[in-house]
């Protein structure tokens, strides 16, 4: 599975539901906020987005990055994947929230394989925080195949990871700076991949990958726990 997801026993779902689905539980299970979501945002922008492209989303969650991309975007140009759907639920029980939601025809897809190609769609952006950071090992290589598979020839791939080496900005290197080779989801734990894990992934799947050190600082300057590298990826040429 992708993402981890939350089940509650059939005989007090409706107990625990309203509880559960309170907003700032939702921000507490992902564990950022919709400041960390602006921030997202600006990188978003950083990269050239402009509201004709077309966003897809990877662990929209509750949506703490998705209001201000969909607000941004034109109508019908944003797409979250999250298979927790309570976490978009919880988002959609605020009312600007929902009404931006409404008023550009968002749409989402509560899937734990990545995958957006039912929409026969390609996106010219795709976002992913904190995804990356709590997969297992095989995750990486799924991740990148059904992401690149609707990936716009000229779009480019924006996804937080923590790097096996470990950054400037305060994520220490994994032990012997290996791989974490995780088998399952890990959370609320975190995974590693070594940078030529995720070069050697992204070759095998048509792409190719550089770190971005400036995001990194941009989002820990406001947010320093928030100490992900991040990485873009982009069509290989010739591909």
């Amino acid at each position: 599975m992708a993402f981890q997801r939350i089940r509650i026993p059939r005989q007090v779902a409706n107990l625990v539901g309203p509880v559960v689905r309170h907003p700032i539980l939702a921000r507490r299970y992902v564990d950022t906020d919709e400041v960390s979501g602006q921030l997202q945002f600006e990188i978003l922008k950083r990269e050239g987005c402009v509201p004709s492209h077309r966003v897809l989303e990877v662990g929209c969650g509750c949506l703490n990055a998705g209001r201000h991309v969909i607000g941004y975007l034109a109508a019908d140009n944003y797409v979250g994947i999250d298979p927790n759907d309570w976490l978009v639920q919880t988002a959609m029980g605020e009312p600007e929230v929902e009404q931006v939601v409404t008023t550009k025809r968002a749409r989402f897809l509560h899937v734990d394989t990545f995958d957006a190609s039912p929409l026969g769609l390609q996106f010219d952006y795709v976002l992913s925080h904190s995804v990356l950071s709590h997969a297992a090992h095989w995750q990486l290589d799924q991740f990148l195949e059904a992401v690149g598979n609707v990936l716009a020839p000229e779009g480019r791939i924006l996804a937080s990871i923590y790097l096996a080496e470990g950054n400037a900005c305060g994520s220490a290197p994994a032990p012997n700076l290996e791989d974490s080779h995780d088998e399952a989801w890990v959370y609320p734990g975190i995974s590693r991949f070594k940078l030529r894990t995720v070069l050697d992934a992204a070759d095998r799947h048509g792409l190719t990958a550089v770190t971005v050190p400036e995001y990194t600082e941009f989002i820990t300057a406001t947010r320093p726990r928030e100490c992900h590298d991040w990485m873009r990826f982009t069509r290989t040429a010739g591909e």
